[in-house]
């Protein structure tokens, strides 16, 4: 694209009718506030109809003036002349229009000669792009940056690295922030083995005091053997011994006298029961109550005869057997009296004091056991603390090696990205000769890659740049972002007072058209061919 005539009537300075040719090369003199920048915004608001920045809500007309008014006449890539014409009312928007080759233009008509808003300005306006946050610019220089595939870097690796990576990532960045991920997560994990391998060689250095022994086994046996013999042989025993003997007695007696009462009872009904069949003529069976035949009737009193007379034996035995059992239990009262009547207290005092002995014994014996179950106990720990120790280890060993491996998978990855980010810039580098332009740092404390975006001249820093240095670099990168999106706007180098040491004409001239405005102190705005100028006087501050 190449500007060749501007017209504006009531725009920002020129209240009244302001124009000029432009040329391949154009030189804007004048001292400050005498317009020069004016013929930037002129052509930024006829495309856009925004000031520098791209605001389209700012008034750009002269203070004096209700009406603004800017006419273009530029030739596009193609070589065809076309007229743009954009009018604006201050107080009536109905009164406003853009007007391409005398027809009305909506704003895609006019983007087929600059692509997009952001590009234009960012061609036109030296310090649109720069001034962007680095996220905007990296965006802006990705969408019209070629695509590369990620697989065609990839396969210049190696067979090696190829196995590191196990494939082509989809996302390198998340690739490795994946890796760092994973990386930390086993250098934390490494941290806490140590943790219990420290912990566990604690355990293995605990002291273990030695097993006691219980040497009084035989005096505690002896004492109890004594204790048996006392028990056995004292009065004590006696006397419940017995006293056992006599209850047992008394309970035999209990028993046969029920027996006897029993068998009382028995042989009254019976033989109740025994008369009335056999007085009576008709009798009848006092179970079921049937009439009892002679013959039967004779047979039923002689079987109950015969039961009654074994009750009375039965009785007669046991009355008999009582007897002799009460005058054994009287025999065996007297001897229980004898017992209660001597007891042996010494002996008692004795039986205490041995059995005192023994609980004192058994004690001390319980207490050496828990004490050596304690040592056990300490030494099952060491030996368990070992076995921890070698596993620990073998962890650290295993997460050391994935460490190993993922650093290495790291440094593969991070030169794919490199190689990858080399290839897509390619197409932009060819075209910058000072500037250069870094998708990622390097950490000074890890050598990890981190994505960014910096910008350097010279391998320095925007935010380091002298006034000159800033402007070499805006340009280039006008330039650049002209190449490679291929809509050719033409250049604007503001303040070249400042870069006397750089031959913006000569650099950029070739193919592009450039407006090149300097301060002239105390001078009117002056226009003119720049190939009418001496080239040192084209640089001159």
């Amino acid at each position: 694209m190449r500007i060749n005539y501007l017209k504006t009537i009531g725009f920002r300075k020129f209240e009244k009718e302001f124009e000029t040719n432009l040329y391949d090369i154009t030189t804007i003199t004048g001292g400050n506030t005498k317009g020069k920048t004016n013929i930037l915004y002129a052509i930024i608001w006829a495309f856009l109809g925004t000031n520098l920045t791209g605001d389209d809500r700012v008034w750009l007309g002269n203070k004096k003036s209700e009406d603004c008014y800017v006419e273009l006449r530029f030739t596009d890539n193609s070589n065809n002349e076309h007229t743009l014409v954009r009018y604006k009312n201050k107080y009536d928007n109905s009164k406003n229009f853009v007007a391409l080759d005398n027809k009305k233009a909506e704003p895609e008509d006019l983007q087929v000669f600059f692509g997009d808003k952001k590009l234009f300005l960012s061609i036109l306006n030296p310090n649109y792009f720069i001034t962007k946050k680095p996220a905007e610019q990296k965006e802006l220089i990705n969408k019209y940056l070629p695509s590369v595939d990620i697989t065609t870097v990839y396969e210049k690796l190696d067979s090696t690295e190829k196995r590191y990576l196990e494939g082509v990532p989809k996302n390198i960045i998340d690739y490795l922030k994946d890796l760092n991920t994973t990386k930390k997560m086993n250098e934390d994990k490494i941290k806490n083995l140590n943790g219990k391998i420290e912990y566990a060689e604690n355990v293995v250095n605990t002291p273990i005091e030695e097993k006691k022994i219980f040497v009084k086994d035989e005096e505690l046996s002896l004492a109890r053997q004594e204790l048996s013999f006392l028990s056995t042989n004292n009065s004590l025993f006696d006397k419940e011994k017995q006293k056992k003997i006599v209850d047992n007695l008394q309970n035999q007696i209990s028993q046969m006298e029920r027996q006897i009462n029993d068998l009382d009872t028995k042989m009254k009904t019976g033989k109740k029961i025994y008369l009335s069949i056999k007085n009576e003529s008709d009798v009848c069976c006092p179970m079921c109550e049937q009439k009892i035949q002679n013959e039967s009737k004779l047979a039923t009193i002689k079987n109950m005869k015969k039961d009654l007379e074994g009750a009375f034996a039965n009785k007669q035995q046991l009355e008999e057997d009582i007897v002799d059992i009460k005058s054994k239990m009287t025999t065996e009262r007297c001897k229980l009296h004898a017992l209660e009547g001597t007891p042996d207290i010494e002996n008692e005092k004795h039986i205490e004091s041995v059995k005192a002995q023994i609980k004192g014994l058994e004690q001390e014996k319980l207490e050496i056991e828990k004490y050596n179950n304690s040592i056990l106990l300490k030494q099952n720990n060491i030996n368990g603390a070992k076995h921890d120790i070698e596993t620990f280890k073998k962890q650290i060993n295993e997460c050391q090696s994935l460490i190993d491996n993922i650093k290495q998978t790291k440094d593969i990855t991070q030169k794919l990205y490199i190689n990858y980010i080399e290839e897509k810039m390619k197409f932009a580098t060819r075209h910058l000769k000072n500037v250069k332009i870094r998708y990622y740092t390097v950490l000074k404390d890890s050598g990890e890659l981190k994505e960014d975006f910096i910008i350097t001249y010279n391998n320095n820093e925007l935010k380091n740049l002298s006034r000159s240095e800033t402007i070499a670099t805006s340009i280039e990168l006008c330039n650049m972002f002209n190449k490679i999106s291929g809509v050719n706007i033409p250049l604007f180098i503001d303040d070249s007072e400042s870069c006397a040491d750089y031959n913006f004409a000569q650099e950029y001239s070739k193919d592009t058209q450039i407006l090149i405005a300097r301060v002239e102190k105390g001078q009117d705005l002056k226009l003119q061919d720049g190939y009418m100028e001496n080239t040192n006087y084209l640089q001159a501050a």
